[in-house]
């Protein structure tokens, strides 16, 4: 039988741990920050609310969501694989992984509010 050593000069554990680092190592993620978000979010707000809890027929709420999920929806959109709504490909075309990552941040911070809640009723007359 061959021995594995000739092959590997590396000892095996340090082999073991090297690999176990690159299995363990992702891509990188940026931060983000909801301040920087908010002030980002001007151009969502028009059509998804200055929370993300507008409830417009056919708008999504962005409130709540998991940055994670948030994060990887606008990056299809600006890679245009996401083709729900042709303006979202346009709108995310300039943003940067930072920019995304910021506004990611500032819509999983916001509360989901209950649109019934928000709803007020006329005056009786």
């Amino acid at each position: 039988m061959m021995s594995m050593s000739r092959w590997f000069p590396v000892p095996r554990a340090a082999a073991l741990a090297m690999g176990a680092l690159l299995l363990c190592a992702g891509p990188a993620v940026a931060a983000g920050n909801v301040q920087a978000g908010a002030q980002k979010s001007q151009y969502c707000s028009t059509c998804h609310g200055p929370t993300g809890n507008y409830t417009h027929t056919g708008t999504p709420r962005l409130a709540g969501q998991s940055a994670e999920a948030f994060s990887a929806m606008l990056k299809q959109f600006r890679a245009a694989k996401r083709h729900t709504h042709p303006m979202m490909s346009v709108l995310t075309h300039g943003l940067n992984d930072q920019d995304i990552a910021d506004l990611a941040a500032f819509y999983a911070a916001q509360k989901i509010e209950n649109s019934l809640n928000r709803y007020t009723p006329p005056p009786l007359q």
